[in-house]
């Protein structure tokens, strides 16, 4: 079954090494766990339904002047919702924070507090096979990486989701 995501996302995507790790360690859950493969990102907003130029034009507006900053991943975690299977938690710093807050002000939308996470697996499982994995894999991943652009990817089925423009910070 392949869940749907509405219209688009803004990703912060990690790059180099901390990329292939995470790229194919969701290659290899997604196989062993018939689960659908995707690009290794933190969501820092997403179902924006706007027009496609709207969404890029206020993208430009919200990294004017935006400085590269600092991710740290901690420890993996679960929760039964099909986009939040199996995830590494992303640390809110107050400059990550500060971006996601800027981003829901240009967007004009009101969300739920933000749980800045990177996903390894979607789908629907019990939670004894989810603590399987993070024993495998191990809770703790003390990953960090640099930001310096914004991805906004088109929505749609997992498998049919695209990165459209990459936005790098000025």
């Amino acid at each position: 079954m392949d869940f749907y995501s509405k219209g688009y996302a803004l990703w912060l995507m990690p790059k180099g090494d901390i990329y292939k790790k995470y790229a194919g360690l969701i290659k290899k859950l997604a196989k062993e766990y018939n689960g659908p493969v995707f690009e290794p990102h933190i969501t820092l907003l997403g179902d924006i339904e706007l027009p496609e130029h709207e969404v890029k034009k206020r993208t430009e507006e919200l990294i004017s002047g935006q400085k590269p900053l600092q991710i740290n991943l901690g420890e993996i975690g679960y929760e039964d919702y099909h986009f939040r299977a199996l995830f590494v938690q992303a640390v809110i710093s107050p400059q990550l924070q500060n971006l996601h807050d800027r981003t829901k002000q240009i967007f004009n939308m009101e969300i739920p507090p933000y749980m800045a996470h990177l996903s390894l697996l979607y789908g629907n499982y019990p939670n004894l096979k989810k603590e399987k994995i993070i024993k495998s894999i191990g809770r703790n991943q003390n990953s960090t990486f640099e930001i310096n652009n914004v991805f906004v990817q088109k929505a749609g089925l997992v498998k049919d989701w695209k990165i459209i423009g990459k936005f790098p910070f000025r």
